[in-house]
């Protein structure tokens, strides 16, 4: 009489814990390369300035930047000069705002202070200009 032999199953068995430690390590990764506060909107060349003491609030912070071109940007969103005005009194109601203004280094002159004069205008005070730190 012949004994039949039992194959042998491989089982494999997927640990929990260590699917966890893999999570939590691309977590650290994630949040260690991940930038929170971004006031470069766009892509200007910003003049340089030999200090630099803004305290940044990013919910209260709202920013202006002039290409080139002379277009305005008002948070990423091409705005025109009526538009603006608009932007800048809904802004007012936010009694901790800051606006930053930015202007390519290349940009007119005349455009910065077409966006000074409708800041002006409506009553804004509390204004920063974006810069470079010099080194």
């Amino acid at each position: 009489m012949r004994r039949k032999r039992r194959k042998h199953s491989l089982h494999l068995d997927i640990a929990p814990i260590n699917l966890i430690d893999l999570l939590l390590v691309l977590l650290v990764f994630f949040v260690t390369t991940t930038s929170f506060l971004q006031l470069k909107v766009m892509d200007i060349s910003l003049p340089k300035a030999s200090s630099q003491k803004t305290a940044y609030k990013k919910s209260h912070t709202y920013v202006v930047n002039i290409d080139k071109e002379g277009k305005i940007f008002f948070n990423k969103d091409l705005v025109n000069q009526k538009e603006l005005k608009m932007r800048f009194i809904e802004l007012l109601e936010d009694k901790k705002y800051l606006l930053q203004i930015g202007a390519d280094k290349d940009s007119k002159h005349s455009s910065f202070i077409d966006v000074l004069d409708v800041a002006k205008d409506v009553g804004v005070e509390n204004i920063g200009i974006l810069t470079k730190l010099k080194k």
